[in-house]
């Protein structure tokens, strides 16, 4: 009976050592070089300040990269949100308090932007009344710009083109449905409704008012008010049920000081 064997090829195991090396750039260094076998060159680690600085510029790269994608994801979303020109550049920080009134509706705006920092799930309301020319927009839009600035998204509305956005659809030849239009008005995280009173005011129009806030509510989805009419006015014009979710969930700020329009920060 033939046996017959078999042969393993022998293992050869690296052998390191530390050698001087010599780098075009930053000179002389120890490197660590490992001997493979084989017939194979070494191995031999290249220069540490060269690999350091290799590792700053990836990082740097990457850094560079996720800016640049903010910039591109905040530029997109000041394009969805339909910000007026006008009123594009406000913030809080260009806000101009110079009374009392108006120091009180800049701590509360600023506070209503660190609830979106602390909070992922709570939707805090905001009601914007008084005066017209009194800086309501400008708070409105500044809290926009910084909410943007987290990367969340937002939209500006007068309530007339809410109550079109929703109405369109009412034609025969429309391609959307009503629902698909409320449910839109639902996506932002922050929608800004301004003009409040404008509109005709129709018992039809309060009905979908109240929709609109109703199921931003229910979804914790924020809503803050722009209107010149005060408080009281509010409340008649759009009842009680509508109200009491800026009560129960939010803050209702008069502008009850002389309007500004015409300055530089006036809004």
């Amino acid at each position: 009976m033939n046996s017959q064997t078999s042969s393993e090829p022998e293992r050869i195991e690296p052998i390191a050592r530390v050698i001087d090396a010599e780098c075009e750039k930053h000179g002389p260094y120890k490197a660590k070089q490992v001997a493979m076998g084989g017939g194979l060159p070494p191995i031999t680690m290249n220069c540490p300040k060269c690999s350091e600085e290799r590792r700053e510029r990836e990082e740097l790269r990457a850094a560079e990269e996720a800016r640049r994608r903010k910039q591109e994801r905040i530029d997109q979303l000041f394009r969805r949100s339909a910000i007026p020109l006008r009123f594009l550049d406000r913030t809080l920080e260009g806000y101009k308090a110079t009374n009392d009134g108006q120091r009180r509706a800049l701590r509360i705006a600023t506070r209503y932007v660190e609830t979106f920092a602390d909070s992922a799930t709570v939707g805090p309301s905001m009601v914007l009344a008084g005066k017209p020319g009194t800086g309501k927009t400008h708070i409105a839009c500044g809290i926009a710009n910084a909410l943007i600035h987290m990367g969340k998204p937002v939209l500006f509305m007068t309530v007339l083109q809410a109550l079109r956005h929703i109405k369109e659809t009412y034609r025969k030849d429309s391609t959307r449905t009503e629902e698909k239009a409320m449910a839109e008005l639902m996506e932002p995280e922050l929608l800004i409704l301004d003009e409040v009173g404008a509109q005709l005011g129709s018992e039809h129009e309060k009905m979908l008012m109240f929709e609109i806030i109703n199921e931003r509510y229910q979804n914790c989805r924020s809503t803050i008010l722009i209107s010149n009419l005060t408080g009281d006015e509010l409340t008649e014009f759009l009842g009680d049920r509508v109200m009491d979710r800026f009560r129960e969930n939010g803050a209702i700020v008069a502008f009850d000081w002389n309007s500004h329009r015409g300055q530089r920060d006036a809004s």
